[in-house]
């Protein structure tokens, strides 16, 4: 097992060979409603994301009930709460899973980035750096619901993502949220999966009345990202603690997946703006709770 004083020299010596002046594409992941596979999406879209040859890291937001971790059957030891404490370094709490993407445990440590003066900020955005300079994507899982740090996830990151399924109360919950990013303008766009379908036509239809309402109501763009198709094999891989890209990389849900992230790795070719990047966003998350 590699200790963690060999994970931070590997992680300095990739951020060497990485180009400096690439920044990290940072995408929020949200739905409004839980119980639609947010998390599991989360997981298995970085899985995809990595195969395709990015280097790919998750932050676990959802503070009320943290499942990245357990969906892959790992057991971090420490969060971003012991990072802000100054207990820990950033590398210490890095959890790595399968392909080599790694977790960023968050507890309540973004809440607690409030506390802490210039100094102390400052170090910390130090270590952010350094995770930026090894990763391309950084995805965050978000808890459910409707707060003031989900809206600051959300106006902070690059792009977000919305989860939603056919269900009537997950596609009023996903609306909700699109309503307040198009009320305060935190993003011109949103992007949209339609998960647990039961085809191709169904995703379709839930994606072009959704497109509808937010494009007439909200002035809102919805860019459909794809559907994922209703599969047993999810359940069985939830089960397993193994995501379902590695433990059942045929099945439906794998290959809708992988559809997913090779239509939203394209964007990535663009040039970003200065203001990007890891270190960037948590000063934006951190002046939201000052």
């Amino acid at each position: 097992m590699v200790n963690q004083a060999e994970k931070l020299t590997a992680f300095k010596k990739n951020a060497h060979s990485k180009n400096l002046a690439q920044k990290v594409r940072v995408i929020t992941i949200t739905s409004g409603k839980g119980g639609v596979g947010k998390s599991n999406i989360t997981v298995n879209l970085a899985l995809a994301l990595a195969k395709m040859g990015n280097s790919v890291c998750i932050f676990d937001a959802d503070f009320g009930l943290a499942n990245v971790d357990i969906l892959m059957g790992l057991v971090p030891k420490y969060n971003m709460h012991h990072v802000i404490s100054g207990d820990k370094k950033l590398a210490d709490i890095l959890v790595e899973g399968p392909l080599g993407i790694h977790i960023v445990p968050g507890s309540s440590g973004l809440l607690d980035m409030a506390n802490l003066n210039g100094p102390q900020r400052q170090q910390l955005l130090k270590q952010l750096l350094e995770l930026e300079r090894t990763t391309d994507i950084i995805l965050i899982d978000t808890g459910a619901g409707i707060s003031k740090l989900l809206l600051g996830l959300i106006s902070a990151a690059h792009d977000v993502i919305l989860i939603t399924n056919p269900e009537p109360t997950a596609m009023t919950d996903a609306y909700g949220v699109a309503k307040i990013i198009g009320k305060y303008k935190l993003h011109n766009q949103v992007k949209l999966i339609v998960n647990q379908v039961k085809n191709m036509q169904e995703g379709e239809a839930v994606a072009e009345r959704f497109s509808q309402v937010a494009d007439n109501y909200l002035s809102l763009s919805v860019d459909y990202l794809g559907y994922i198709s209703n599969d047993s094999l999810v359940a069985r891989s939830v089960r397993d603690q193994q995501p379902f890209l590695i433990g059942y990389p045929k099945s439906k849900a794998s290959v809708c997946v992988e559809r997913i992230a090779s239509q939203l790795v394209e964007p990535y070719g663009l040039e970003v703006h200065r203001d990007s990047g890891m270190s960037n966003f948590f000063s934006k998350i951190a002046k939201i709770f000052s």
